[in-house]
């Protein structure tokens, strides 16, 4: 579904979000927005970066108040709400087709997972900054943002999140995104979903991954309709020190 700019703006004013009171923190290099850690690579026009960080926090704050709790048993249904979100704000992607891995226990830990997946949808450079990214969410300096995606992405033995690397490889040109979705359902409790040890839980794990690009004319033309829908003081993000 898409339309003219009043449709699309209509859309977003009437879109049903919940949101938690947390002053947002500007970053240079990465953020955990709600349930996705986000960075951005050197050098990205600082508006297209908020673009990315408030276009993907309201698509997720939206379809989490849809599907509270990102149950296993409706995880089609939350990334189709997801993208129909994006794609109204001006986002080009396709659906997300999430494929289950096997033998996921051998990963040993989540974060040791995305690390080996990430070279299948990341280039070098942007590789190298997602490495950066997950180690420094282990640094007792980023407490607050790892909390925070725990708190957006961990539901007891259910747990579901979003990665990416930004970019406008363009010099005032559209955004980019590389992300990579995970929804995965354990046996055992999920407290840290990024960092979660598999051990010997049984551990079912969903992922996909695509390139999403940000269309500037559209999204130009929504920016404030979203500003106004998140609020000024109750974006739900916290900034990674890298």
């Amino acid at each position: 579904m898409s339309g003219s700019v009043n449709d699309r703006i209509a859309f977003i004013s009437g879109l049903d979000v919940a949101l938690d009171h947390a002053s947002p923190i500007a970053t240079d290099n990465a953020i955990v927005a709600c349930g996705s850690a986000l960075c951005f690579v050197a050098g990205m026009d600082p508006l297209r970066k908020w673009d990315v960080i408030n276009s993907t926090l309201l698509a997720q704050l939206a379809t989490n108040k849809k599907f509270p709790g990102r149950p296993m048993n409706k995880m089609k249904e939350w990334h189709d709400s997801y993208r129909d979100v994006l794609v109204q704000l001006g986002w080009s992607m396709r659906s997300f087709k999430m494929t289950e891995m096997n033998d996921v226990n051998s990963y040993g830990s989540m974060d040791a997972l995305l690390l080996q997946d990430s070279p299948s949808y990341l280039m070098g450079h942007e590789n190298d900054l997602f490495k950066t990214m997950i180690e420094a969410l282990k640094k007792p300096v980023n407490d607050r943002a790892l909390n925070l995606l725990d708190a957006q992405s961990s539901y007891f033995n259910d747990a579901g999140f979003q990665v990416g690397v930004a970019s406008n490889p363009e010099p005032g040109g559209n955004a980019m995104l590389k992300v990579g979705a995970y929804q995965f359902k354990s046996s055992d409790e999920i407290s840290s979903a990024m960092f979660f040890d598999f051990g010997s839980s049984e551990v079912q794990l969903f992922t996909d991954n695509q390139v999403m690009i940000l269309d500037n004319d559209i999204y130009d033309k929504v920016r404030e309709a979203v500003r106004v829908k998140l609020g000024i003081q109750i974006v739900l993000t916290r900034g990674i020190v890298l």
